[in-house]
């Protein structure tokens, strides 16, 4: 319940800061001040939305694999009555290669997975729909994350597969996992 507690705090928080960002910018706030001040205040609000934003997932994420766990009701319901979709989210999960995503720290994976998108230059929005994609999130649950329709969403992910010549999200999974884990070269394996 304190995890719930929190992520509404930081939703609020992101969409109140978010809101100051925009009357800044719109200049309802205050008068025109010199172009270094708007300039450093701006960086300072995106820099705090990106903070919280983080947060915001992470403490989500946590959420989930609680309840995919079965630490919660919830998620003892979706575990009985859905067992054959866990398996098919399982599969998902498994690494391509011999080295595995899920045994680094939450700042690897996502270093790792930042370099995988870099080369596929998607924007900064597409990279944000595209890290909740990667964790399993549905169009839905990336909706409400990132408080956008369901259909921008879809188009999101859409120009995604496109940049990454994709066509599901086992295929997307499988491209980031390829790509972020090395394969082990012949000395590696010898020495």
């Amino acid at each position: 319940m304190k995890k719930r507690a929190l992520r509404l705090l930081l939703g609020a928080g992101y969409a109140i800061l978010l809101t100051f960002l925009l009357l800044y910018q719109a200049g309802a706030l205050g008068e025109r001040r010199e172009w270094w001040v708007a300039a450093l205040t701006t960086l300072f609000l995106g820099v705090a939305l990106a903070v919280v934003l983080a947060l915001y997932l992470r403490v989500s994420d946590q959420i989930r694999q609680q309840e995919q766990n079965g630490d919660s009701p919830a998620g003892t319901a979706r575990a009985a009555g859905g067992e054959q979709a866990g398996a098919e989210q399982e599969t998902e999960k498994r690494p391509v290669n011999g080295d595995s995503l899920e045994n680094r720290s939450y700042e690897e994976v996502y270093a790792a997975f930042l370099t995988v998108m870099e080369r596929y230059a998607v924007s900064e929005r597409e990279l944000e729909v595209a890290w909740l994609l990667y964790r399993g999130y549905t169009n839905r649950q990336i909706g409400e994350a990132l408080y956008i329709a369901e259909s921008t969403v879809k188009k999101h992910v859409s120009h995604i597969y496109q940049k990454m010549d994709v066509q599901s999200r086992k295929e997307f999974r499988a491209r980031v996992h390829t790509m972020a884990v090395p394969v082990p070269s012949q000395t590696d394996l010898r020495g």
